[in-house]
């Protein structure tokens, strides 16, 4: 027996209407929400900015942070075109001979202007387009002779002079008892070339700091000391580069101690234009050593102080000395000297300029290239291509290394501690 059948319509009469949701409801409860959450953003937004100021200071704030925002992530592309701009300016200078010719001449010009002025030294040069300018060291800066200028008082200490100028210079003649600057480039200072003449103050120059950068450093110094005209016979120790092996320093210096002092020449004193153009003079011997001992320490310091040599020394040495600190950055620094550069770009500098030293030879004929400094001593051309000299007990002559040896890359990092050094040391 079946029962009634109920039907949709029946079921729909007695169940009343069926209620169903408004697709808007959901936007609308999204929206209010949105609403409610801005409001409160806005209302801490002025809450903070009311504690920081008002308006005005936290545009400042904010656009401040944003542009040191944007110099940090800009900064290392900066730092970068600045070396490369630094290596083609100090290649540009050291690859050409009339470079040099003006530095030296620009040393030689301001120590005869200072002869009369007690305690004054000339020691360093900036070159930068169209400018050089001469760092003196005096207690009391001399009015500078015509065509020099006063510098600004904001930079170093020293006189100024217009390369357009610079023909204008007097020329003397340089007798052989004369000290012969021997300048070599150090960094960058902004858009100037910086040259110390490393034989200007007491001969013994040290180079301490950062591992790392200050080997780099101290090889560019020897390399340019080693290249032609440069007035230096370098000699180099045993220790300063893995890849040369040199004499021991106790020897060198028991050589050096007991070699005669060169005679002067026969016409009064005056010597003829050597192979750089200038009035001639006796090479001046450098030791290029690392590390000394305490007492090979006293006997640089003594024959530094006798004007025998000039000594560049990689670590701190005792005694009375220029100090060159370079940071890891390569920052180079000298606060006796007001010297501040960048040395970061000198060594690449520097292998370029002797790779046109190397090609201006292969250029020459024989007999225009320069003369040996020791006719008596016959030995290789600086930038020849040689093996390192080895060790001879029975030959006399001091040893030499290239410019490129010095620069070579060393097969094990060197690991010697300084510290924090000052002009004079007692240990």
């Amino acid at each position: 027996m079946t029962g009634p059948v109920v039907t949709g319509a029946d079921l729909a009469a007695h169940s009343g209407p069926v209620a169903i949701g408004k697709p808007g409801d959901s936007v609308l409860t999204v929206v209010i929400v949105a609403a409610v959450v801005l409001i409160l953003l806005v209302l801490l937004l002025r809450h903070m900015i009311r504690k920081r100021g008002g308006w005005r200071r936290f545009r400042r704030s904010v656009g401040r942070e944003l542009t040191l925002t944007r110099r940090a992530f800009g900064e290392p592309l900066r730092a970068y075109r600045r070396h490369r701009r630094g290596v083609r300016a100090l290649a540009r200078q050291l690859s050409d001979p009339r470079g040099g010719l003006l530095v030296r001449r620009l040393f030689d010009v301001a120590a005869a202007a200072l002869a009369d002025v007690p305690g004054a030294v000339a020691h360093a040069v900036r070159l930068e387009p169209g400018w050089a300018c001469v760092q003196i060291a005096a207690r009391r800066l001399p009015e500078p002779p015509v065509p020099w200028e006063a510098a600004a008082e904001s930079g170093p200490q020293g006189w100024e002079l217009p390369l357009d100028e610079a023909d204008a210079l007097p020329v003397g003649r340089t007798r052989a008892g004369a000290v012969r600057p021997l300048p070599v480039a150090v960094g960058m200072a902004d858009d100037a070339c910086v040259h110390v003449d490393l034989a200007a103050g007491p001969r013994l120059i040290t180079v301490e700091g950062d591992t790392a950068a200050r080997a780099l450093l101290f090889q560019a110094l020897a390399a340019q000391l080693d290249r032609p005209g440069s007035g230096a016979s370098v000699v180099v120790a045993d220790g300063v580069h893995p890849q040369h092996r040199g004499r021991r320093l106790d020897a060198l210096l028991t050589e050096l101690e007991t070699a005669p002092a060169p005679d002067a020449a026969e016409d009064g004193g005056i010597r003829e234009p050597d192979e750089i153009g200038e009035q001639g003079r006796a090479a001046t011997t450098v030791v290029v050593c690392a590390a000394p001992t305490p007492d090979q320490a006293r006997r640089l310091g003594a024959l530094a102080a006798s004007g025998a040599v000039v000594c560049l020394v990689d670590g701190r040495v005792a005694g009375h000395a220029w100090t060159l600190r370079v940071d890891g950055r390569g920052r180079v620094t000298a606060p006796e000297l007001d010297l501040a550069a960048d040395s970061g770009p000198l060594g690449r500098a520097v292998v370029a300029a002797v790779r046109a030293d190397r090609r201006r030879l292969r250029r020459e004929p024989p007999a225009a290239r320069p003369r040996p400094s020791r006719p008596e001593e016959p030995r290789p051309h600086l930038l020849d291509e040689i093996a390192p000299l080895q060790e001879h007990q029975a030959e006399p002559a001091l040893p030499t290394t290239t410019g490129t040896d010095l620069l070579a890359e060393p097969a094990t990092a060197r690991e010697r501690p300084t510290a924090a050094s000052s002009t004079t040391r007692d240990d």
